[in-house]
């Protein structure tokens, strides 16, 4: 199985800074671009992770580059041998320790992230989800969002709450994370972006723009064509 991928993030047409951070092979993605192409390995270890630093909080790029690299370090060093209920406890458990290293940080301030995507231990994939970032995925020409807003308008289904009010981030007491083992199939390709994205263009359009041959840098600019009002950050997965 081959993987190709690619991530951008940028700032936008508004925002003074870029609070998002990508998390993709180990490598870091801020104000920048990467791509590769590798064929996958038995027992690789891969990430594909969006982290959005919450813009309502003092310092949410600290918070997001907290998250990405601590679980960059956590998977790394996480033990061989261990079946998906061990990968879920331990994924887990890390959540509670960056939660509460992000909470206690040592400037005092307030901070917090998003943190949402897909991870592969030793052959076996998951996907996860802390706060409203996306997966998305195009399956046999099949759109569909995998992960659940944890939004309060997804939430309550009010529609006249702001999008961006959240219940659950990296930095909020009794944060929690969403964790599922899923599997990938030749031909899927997988979306994975901050609110910067969807906010902007809607889903039919994000669809369409990948459907046609677009990639990541079709979405980025479509999203800063419509106004670009907040970060984006995308990574695109093809598996082939």
């Amino acid at each position: 199985m081959t993987i190709r991928y690619e991530a951008i993030s940028e700032t936008g047409k508004i925002r003074r800074n870029n609070e998002d951070m990508a998390l993709v092979f180990n490598e870091f993605v801020r104000d920048s671009a990467v791509s590769f192409s590798f064929d996958m390995p038995d027992g690789i270890r891969f990430t594909a992770i969006v982290s959005d630093g919450m813009g309502g909080f003092d310092n949410g790029e600290i918070a997001s580059e907290m998250a990405t690299r601590s679980f960059s370090s956590f998977l790394s060093t996480l033990s061989e041998g261990l079946d998906e209920n061990e990968v879920i406890l331990h994924v887990k458990q890390w959540v509670k320790d960056i939660n509460r290293e992000i909470i206690d940080n040592v400037d005092g301030t307030r901070m917090g992230c998003t943190f949402s995507g897909i991870f592969i231990y030793e052959n076996k994939a998951f996907l996860l989800n802390i706060g409203d970032s996306r997966v998305y995925r195009i399956r046999y020409e099949h759109f569909k969002q995998l992960t659940t807003d944890h939004s309060e308008r997804n939430r309550t289904g009010d529609d006249s709450i702001p999008s961006n009010l959240i219940y659950n981030a990296l930095g909020i007491d009794n944060a929690f994370i969403d964790i599922v083992p899923t599997y990938l199939v030749p031909g899927d390709k997988y979306i994975i972006c901050s609110d910067g994205l969807y906010d902007m263009i809607d889903d039919s359009m994000i669809e369409k723009i990948i459907t046609s041959g677009g990639g990541a840098r079709q979405l980025v600019n479509a999203a800063i064509n419509a106004g670009g009002e907040d970060n984006v950050t995308v990574i695109i997965l093809h598996i082939s």
